[in-house]
């Protein structure tokens, strides 16, 4: 969609006229990688100061969440309109719709009857064209994501918004100002609604008692694992303040944390960047049942999680986290059961998951706890461990036989060195923590099948029944990845 833009140097008067006051910093372009930041127009320090300094104050009123979306729906008609055919599932979706309203009035702003302009539609023509998420990357670009955590879940984002622009398309190609303003020219294109997507994952911030919301200017507040500055609700609006014991010097750039728990995979997935002097390592793989399964499908529907294994560094180990594991390597004979029970009502039924007799349908990320007290725990924690070992060995090899592909497309001119530089970085530091991963699973596998329980219990199978023979099975060579 053409839309209208605004250098940033329109931002002090934009900022002046909707009673934003920038105390001691501004606005400056900081290189191609940061694009534009927040730095002080003079020294300022919080060291030995009864109140520490404010550097910006947003007033309430252009806080946009999700009751800011709501009041905007009251006096404009043709957002309203919008949000009654598309809006109402998620803030995410609402925000992103108030967004597409200020473009649409910018876009057209020869016609007076579309949408009633407010600040924001002033403030979307400074933001920019390009955030450098992986949803905005070219085709070529995403294929250096293969192996990676991030390769099933950008391929899972780009089809949910994807499904997102198609059913907005549907529900709004009969109103009116819509057929015209987006459809009849095909202005509103499938990028649109990622630049959307992408403008609210990078610049959305969590405010107490408000909720994910898009704050004006302290969204131009980069990122630092050790940031001089936070933000926080006060009377008159949201502030920026400088962190306590902070001395800085004039021109030093002003930063936020945007999460001290995010993994590289999460922050370039959200933020378009890998803070390079994080701590914080580990990534998520998807897991899914086996197809021969019997109770596969019962199983994923009454997990009402998301399927994954998390893999975090503790302490300077990796450990690994999945409620869903333990509940995948149970079997019937095992003492779970799923039944399909009728309300008393007959209105509709219902599915419930029981485990040794007991309903834990309730309790089904809670599964390693369930198995501790059964005689056979060792023998599931096997399965699990080894069904863990085979999902990081798929992931691994997806790694590896990628590198091929991925040294054909460097230096093409097909992918964008910021998109590769950090494609790499992640590759790079994922593979490092699987192959690690895997070698702490080997021991916690050994060391289970030297337990009493597991001997008695591989004694009476049969040998293509073992967990270590399937294992063997499923792969020719003894691969060792530590």
């Amino acid at each position: 969609m053409h839309r209208q833009h605004l250098p940033i140097t329109a931002l002090p008067a934009w900022s002046k006229l909707n009673d934003v006051n920038f105390l001691d910093i501004s606005v400056q372009d900081l290189g191609s990688e940061k694009g534009y930041g927040l730095v002080t127009s003079r020294a300022l320090s919080s060291k030995d100061v009864f109140d520490v300094p404010t550097l910006l104050i947003v007033p309430h009123d252009l806080i946009l969440g999700a009751e800011a979306v709501e009041e905007h729906a009251k006096v404009d008609a043709h957002f309203k309109q919008l949000l009654e055919a598309f809006g109402g599932k998620s803030t995410r979706g609402d925000v992103m719709l108030f967004l597409l309203m200020q473009i649409t009035i910018t876009s057209h702003a020869d016609e007076k009857t579309v949408g009633l302009s407010n600040p924001w539609t002033e403030y979307v023509k400074m933001l920019p064209d390009v955030i450098p998420v992986p949803t905005m990357w070219s085709e070529e670009e995403r294929m250096l994501l293969v192996g990676t955590s991030l390769e099933t879940a950008v391929a899972a984002k780009m089809a949910s918004l994807l499904r997102e622009y198609e059913v907005l398309r549907e529900v709004t190609v009969d109103i009116p100002w819509c057929k015209r303003c987006w459809w009849d020219n095909d202005s509103f294109q499938l990028r649109d609604w990622l630049l959307l997507d992408a403008w609210y994952r990078s610049r959305c911030l969590e405010l107490p008692n408000a909720g994910e919301s898009m704050i004006p200017c302290v969204d131009m507040v980069n990122h630092s694992s050790k940031p001089n500055s936070y933000y926080e609700p006060k009377s008159e609006g949201v502030a920026l303040l400088l962190r306590p014991d902070v001395k800085l010097s004039i021109g030093a750039e002003i930063t936020i944390s945007y999460g001290t728990s995010k993994s590289e995979a999460e922050m370039l997935f959200s933020y378009g960047f890998i803070d390079e002097r994080s701590i914080e390592k580990g990534l998520t793989l998807t897991l899914e049942p086996f197809e021969d399964d019997p109770l596969g499908k019962a199983k994923a529907a009454a997990f009402a999680k998301p399927p994954i294994v998390r893999i975090e560094d503790e302490e300077g180990g990796f450990q690994w986290y999945s409620p869903f594991l333990y509940l995948m390597c149970l079997n019937e004979e095992d003492g779970l059961e799923f039944r399909v029970l009728q309300q008393t009502d007959g209105s509709r039924s219902q599915l419930k998951v029981f485990w040794q007799e007991s309903d834990v349908t309730e309790a089904t990320d809670d599964f390693e706890s369930l198995i501790s007290d059964h005689e056979l725990k060792d023998v599931f924690k096997l399965r699990a461990v080894a069904l863990l070992q085979d999902r990081i060995r798929q992931q691994l090899e997806r790694l590896y036989e990628s590198e091929d592909m991925l040294q054909s497309l460097a230096g093409t001119g097909l992918v964008a060195p910021q998109s590769q530089g950090s494609a790499l970085q992640l590759r790079e530091s994922e593979t490092a923590i699987l192959e690690k991963t895997f070698a702490v699973i080997d021991m916690q596998k050994n060391t289970l099948l030297e337990s009493e329980t597991v001997l008695r219990y591989l004694g009476s199978m049969d040998d293509e029944e073992r967990p270590e023979q399937q294992e063997s099975n499923a792969t020719n060579d003894e691969d060792d990845f530590s």
